[in-house]
């Protein structure tokens, strides 16, 4: 549904893209953009398999294998991932903000043709920082960094080689 979001922001900014002209196509880009920066950097889901001091049962009661000796036999582990879990996302979701809504700030602010290309170069080039956001959140973290380090190598490409 995220990615969905996006794309359709980056579609409706495109089809002004060779006449400019419209500032509102990159203001309701704009405002998608940063309503669903948000929702990813502060929407926690834990990954699957997950004990939670709800799901732990009662204080005093076996939690089973594995859980750990903390509070609520939650083990020390999952708070400290879920607390990197919850600061990459952050990271990365604001990331994914400010790669797409600078570009559509500018290109509402003058909409001309050339300004509006490079808006919806940097909704596609955005595409990297959100998925990484979303890996992150759903605790793949391995995978949330490797794709956040192709972010540079895709700003490169795309001085050589138009995204659009």
């Amino acid at each position: 549904m995220t990615l969905a979001a996006h794309t359709l922001a980056v579609t409706t900014v495109s089809r002004h893209e060779t006449q400019g002209g419209s500032t509102g196509a990159p203001l309701g880009a704009l405002a998608a953009t940063l309503a669903l920066g948000h929702a990813v950097a502060y929407t926690s889901h834990p990954p699957a398999g997950w004990r939670t001091a709800a799901a732990a049962g009662p204080p005093g009661t076996n939690p089973g294998p594995g859980a750990g000796s903390g509070p609520r036999g939650i083990s020390p582990g999952p708070r400290v991932t879920a607390a990197v879990r919850a600061s990459t996302t952050l990271a990365l979701g604001t990331a994914y903000a400010t790669t797409a809504a600078r570009p559509y700030l500018h290109a509402a602010l003058n909409p001309s043709p050339p300004l509006t290309q490079r808006a919806v170069g940097g909704g596609i080039r955005a595409l990297i920082p959100l998925q990484a956001a979303l890996a992150a959140r759903s605790g793949a973290l391995g995978t949330a960094l490797f794709t956040a380090a192709l972010a540079p190598l895709a700003r490169r490409f795309a001085r050589k080689v138009s995204v659009t």
